[in-house]
């Protein structure tokens, strides 16, 4: 398999991987961009191509309150 080697997708991702190791992934992707400053989307894309996704804390989206609110186990 041949996948390409991009620079800036990975240093993102060491950047997320700096941020929530130490904290345990105990963090929704939408904190964990908030804290290294890059998009949410982006983060979430980045989470998704190296497997992390299922590492950060769940949330879901509220539309009626248009808010997110920590989803319950």
């Amino acid at each position: 398999m041949n996948v390409r080697f991009n620079p800036a997708t990975e240093t993102i991702a060491f950047r997320m991987w700096q941020h929530c190791e130490p904290i345990g992934w105990n963090c929704t992707i939408a904190e964990a961009a908030d804290a290294i400053d890059v998009s949410v989307n982006r983060v979430r894309r980045i989470a998704g191509h190296k497997g992390w996704g299922h590492r950060f804390r769940a949330t879901r989206k509220d539309a009626s309150a248009g808010f997110e609110v920590e989803a319950q186990p």
